[in-house]
């Protein structure tokens, strides 16, 4: 499983957080109970908040380049042009649309060498807003689907992996219209 979900630098872009395909190749590396045992420490970089998830066909590479793109026809792809540009309007951020429609946020990255930091856009067009805990429970309890083959994600069963593999309390419902219901058919889906 892949623990550094950026693409090729100068980008950061959280897969682990954002981009649904990349977690669905993810769960489908988790092939036995330590593998999934060892995957909470890879999604501490889900964090703790809500963040939005892209659904969209696009692969972080292609994600990434389509930027690369933009921000080269701006003449603003340079660490310094990059800088002075985002920062030009009092934001700290911009906004790009890429061609399924789907818009991706910028901002300052972190570290000098991922400058260029790359996400959803709020609600964009191919994506939903998920919370951390309820993704890293989508994510756990899809791997041990995986992994046991004749399992459903059942209440009983979402409750002991999120006892067992994150610490979590239980929840008390599951439909599929849930934020964890409906993430559970997305991976189901990918």
């Amino acid at each position: 499983m892949e623990d550094n979900s950026n693409t090729s630098l100068p980008f950061k872009l959280n897969c682990w957080k954002h981009h649904a395909g990349f977690i669905a190749k993810q769960i489908k590396q988790i092939k036995n109970i330590e593998e999934l045992k060892n995957t909470p420490s890879l999604l501490l970089t889900i964090g703790e908040s809500q963040m939005d998830l892209y659904l969209g066909k696009f692969t972080p590479f292609e994600i990434t380049g389509f930027t690369k793109n933009f921000l080269k026809e701006n003449e603003v792809f340079k660490y310094e042009s990059y800088e002075q540009w985002l920062f030009s309007e009092g934001k700290e951020y911009r906004l790009i649309t890429l061609p399924d429609k789907s818009t991706w946020t910028i901002r300052m990255g972190n570290q000098k060498e991922n400058y260029i930091h790359v996400h959803p856009g709020r609600y964009s067009l191919h994506t939903i807003r998920v919370r951390a805990l309820t993704l890293k429970t989508a994510i756990c309890v899809m791997a041990y689907i995986s992994i046991h083959k004749n399992f459903s994600p059942d209440l009983g069963l979402i409750n002991n992996v999120r006892k067992e593999f994150l610490n979590a309390a239980p929840v008390k419902s599951l439909s599929s219209t849930s934020g964890l219901g409906r993430l559970i058919n997305v991976f189901n889906n990918l």
